[in-house]
């Protein structure tokens, strides 16, 4: 397996450079930062990882604040400033071109990650439609909504990322730490649990003191906190893993801190998710409490013949006091709650809604985002819509069911998932879910109460994923899988983890055909309808919007259509060398009419060609006089698509002129007759 290997590096490195690079436009300097720091540690990784994935560690939840507070501005498109970095990082080492992963997992997550990596160019390509030359024109649409190609290649390369990175890192943690438990603790959880703590403490004087400090103007507006992430949602998914997780992490400290630090951790994640009022981290918080409670008293009557009851009575008043004293602190916070937000409408006997409906709007409707998924679903079931594309597509798919939403992820990981990859590319997906449950539900070798913990925050993540998607952000996705491979040391035996880059990865006949045919099948699938009903023509088409590009847009109103120098009514738009656009069918025949201003175009006619919903109308050697063409429409369709080609442009600047533009031909107006 090492060509697949290989292969899901390749496109891993290259999706990360691409998203880096169309994240420019908030950042141009964040791009040469991360291709340095992706050099440095390939170079350097190797040697000094001890010192440098710390540090990429806490940048993976400080980053956005720095972001803020040194650009005024913060997005999720700036994560390649820490994931570049630590795609070095994982391909530093000698065993980097093998995979290292547990043999239960092999399958699917390699599948997985291979699927990934050849079906993301492809979806990439199809929303440039296959001419990456239009990503940065202006005014160009994708959707009905106006979300422009480049936004929508950047999701695409974003989300391949989150796929991906995540998969090759957990791949990396079995390569380094198989049998190096403190080491992973120092280099791994500990930055990450302070990052957490850091992010926590903000929280609080932003709830407290001043909301606005190191939080973006919408999420002052909304009056939630988001810490140093600059996304309270994204912010309390994070609370929430490491509430828990640091009181595991706590657990090897010597006494006193066990207790200090646990009675600390949770404090400051209940405060967090609270201030932040994330509904989703809520529910994992609540979920990971409970279990690490239970998990607790099963520890203590297991350990102890007889219970004494006065301890047992002093730490329950000591919690209810503190239950209480956090009550009323986080009261008198100026943040929005999730009260506030409406959450407790959807208890049963308490708010306004009955069971039923508190399912259906919960896991099923969500504002419209269930029913968008479920009609790609419906439309797409074997490849789905395109990995990233669900939020570009949600309005226009929303309009299907009656709904008119703006774009967001499906609020649902598995609604996602098989909404962008259909139910062959889900499988992969899905199998490994089945492989995560037989860890989960396994009796553990080693400790038996850190492992409960931790099978409780992710379970608790689970539970969060059914009315969300908090792996959309990368940050959370590396979460995710660090807390997976502790949970498989926490599971073993001391070094009961063998060294697996050593055994090379080898798969049955069987194994291989099922993992091929699901790859071909979803790449050929993913083709077929990229050069269909999926393509952004066809779309705009179907859901009738303005798609076009090669056009220049004028200066007085942002449009395509400039005023006719001879004063004709009509107004006229000037290609570039190529153009494409989708027009609505207004009449019988299309009298279309074209020319050039080449001032030699007399003596070296412009080549050009004209298609009219693919069909070439004309081809011939243009010279100055107008070009007119009668293009009837074809019968039963509602718009046609009018493209141009010519073999050269022509600058006015270069004869005096204060246009600069490359010009191609001049088009009137569409007119219908």
């Amino acid at each position: 397996m090492r060509q697949a290997r290989a292969l899901v590096i390749a496109s891993t490195v290259a999706a990360a450079f691409v998203e880096a690079f169309l994240a420019t436009q908030y950042s141009p300097q964040v791009f040469f930062l991360a291709a340095a720091g992706f050099v440095l540690m390939v170079i350097a990784g190797g040697r000094l990882r001890s010192l440098l994935l710390p540090i990429v560690m806490a940048a993976l939840y400080l980053m956005p604040a720095i972001f803020l507070a040194t650009l005024g501005d913060e997005s999720w498109g700036l994560d390649a400033i820490w994931f570049l970095p630590l795609l070095g990082l994982i391909l530093s080492d000698r065993g980097a071109w093998q995979w290292s992963l547990p043999a239960r997992w092999q399958w699917p997550l390699v599948t997985w990650a291979t699927l990934v990596a050849i079906a993301w160019p492809i979806v990439f390509l199809r929303e440039a439609d296959f001419a990456p030359w239009i990503l940065p024109l202006p005014r160009v649409s994708n959707t009905s909504i106006g979300v422009s190609p480049w936004d929508v290649g950047q999701n695409i390369t974003y989300f391949a990322v989150g796929h991906n990175l995540g998969i090759l890192f957990v791949d990396a943690l079995c390569r380094w730490y198989g049998n190096e438990r403190e080491r992973f603790r120092r280099e791994v959880l500990m930055p990450l649990s302070i990052a957490t703590a850091i992010a926590a403490v903000v929280s609080v004087y932003q709830g407290f003191v001043d909301l606005s400090f190191l939080n973006r103007p919408f999420w002052t507006y909304m009056i939630r906190a988001s810490g140093t992430l600059a996304d309270p949602n994204k912010f309390g998914s994070i609370a929430a893993f490491w509430s828990i997780g640091t009181v595991v992490l706590a657990r090897r400290l010597p006494r006193p801190w066990p207790i200090v630090v646990s009675v600390m951790a949770i404090v400051l994640g209940i405060a967090a998710v609270w201030l932040s009022g994330s509904r989703t981290g809520l529910a994992a918080l609540l979920v990971s409490l409970v279990i690490a409670l239970i998990e607790a008293v099963r520890e203590w009557r297991g350990g102890h013949a007889r219970i004494d009851m006065r301890k047992v009575a002093i730490a329950g008043a000591g919690a209810i006091v503190l239950g209480m004293a956090l009550m009323l602190v986080l009261g008198k916070a100026s943040t929005h709650t999730v009260i506030q937000r409406g959450t407790w409408t959807y208890i049963p006997l308490y708010g306004d809604k009955g069971i039923k409906e508190s399912v259906n709007e919960l896991l099923w409707e969500r504002f419209g985002y269930g029913p968008a998924a479920i009609e790609m679903i419906k439309e797409h079931p074997v490849d789905g819509v395109g990995i990233g594309t669900y939020h570009a597509l949600a309005h226009d798919f929303g309009t299907l069911r009656g709904y008119s939403i703006v774009p967001d992820n499906a609020q649902n990981w598995f609604r996602h998932i098989l909404a962008e990859f259909g139910l062959i590319g889900s499988i992969p997906m899905l199998w490994w879910c089945v492989v995560l449950a037989m860890l989960l539900l396994s009796r553990p070798g080693g400790d038996r109460l850190s492992f409960g913990m931790l099978r409780g925050v992710l379970l608790g993540f689970g539970v969060a994923s059914t009315f969300g998607m908090p792996t959309q952000s990368a940050a959370i996705t590396i979460t995710f899988w660090v807390f997976v491979f502790w949970l498989l040391l926490e599971a073993a035996a001391k070094n009961e983890l063998p060294a697996p880059h050593d055994k090379p990865m080898h798969w049955s006949k069987g194994l291989v055909a099922a993992a091929a045919a699901l790859i071909v099948l979803q790449a050929g699938m993913t083709t077929v309808h990229a050069f269909g009903d999926l393509r952004p023509y066809n779309r705009a088409e179907r859901w009738n919007w303005y798609y076009r590009y090669g056009f220049y847009t004028n200066d007085q109103d942002g449009t395509d259509l400039e005023p006719d120098p001879g004063g004709n009514p009509i107004g006229r738009r000037w290609t570039m060398k190529k153009s494409l656009a989708v027009i609505p069918v207004k009449g019988k025949v299309l009298k279309f009419v074209a020319w050039n201003d080449h001032p030699d175009s007399d003596l070296r006619p412009v080549h050009t060609r004209v298609w009219a919903d693919s069909k070439l109308v004309y081809e011939g050697d243009l010279k100055r006089e107008p070009l007119f063409l009668d293009i009837p429409a074809t019968p039963g369709k509602t718009h046609m698509r009018i493209e141009t080609s010519i073999d050269r442009t022509w600058r006015p600047s270069d004869s005096g002129r204060r246009d600069s533009r490359d010009l191609g031909l001049s088009i009137r107006d569409w007119v219908w007759q």
